[in-house]
């Protein structure tokens, strides 16, 4: 037998889907990924500063969420109500990493602000003393200096 050379377009209920609106076309999934990444980045970024831009972006619920939404094919109501908690969870722990942030900043600045103070006021220090770059007299260092520059002087000429 002879193949026929006519060619189906599918069978009878290929087309069925296509009805209903259940098939997709290449652009909803375009926009079902950045719906999906922008809440991925919201519940899962390391970087926090992406993250919190996430969270406002979804949560302030704006007109450019709402489009995206919209051609996601997705309520943007539902999308908020579904991640609500993991938002909130989420917005606390980088809350609470800028305050520890701070509060060591704030602490190491006591401690420097301590040392100045100490030096300033020669509070505790004595001239004279050894400590980890060497003497204070400054002796050393003047010495190591120039040894410095005379060798960029001789690597000029």
């Amino acid at each position: 037998m002879a193949r026929s050379s006519f060619r189906s377009q599918g069978t009878a209920n290929s087309n069925a889907l296509d009805i209903f609106g259940n098939r997709k076309e290449p652009e909803d999934y375009l926009w079902v990924a950045v719906l999906a990444k922008a809440i991925d980045d919201a519940i899962y970024s390391s970087d926090y500063g992406e993250a919190m831009n996430s969270i406002n972006w979804i949560e302030g619920g704006g007109q450019d969420y709402r489009f995206v939404c919209h051609l996601a094919g997705r309520s943007p109501e539902y999308i908020q109500r579904r991640i609500k908690d993991k938002l909130k969870e989420r917005r606390e722990t980088i809350a609470e990493f800028y305050k520890s942030i701070k509060q060591r900043i704030e602490e190491g600045m006591k401690y420097k602000s301590a040392l100045l103070a100490a030096k300033s006021k020669n509070i505790g220090g004595v001239k004279g003393r050894l400590h980890k770059g060497g003497y204070h007299s400054g002796k050393r260092w003047r010495r190591k200096w120039a040894e410095i520059t005379n060798a960029r002087d001789k690597t000029l000429q």
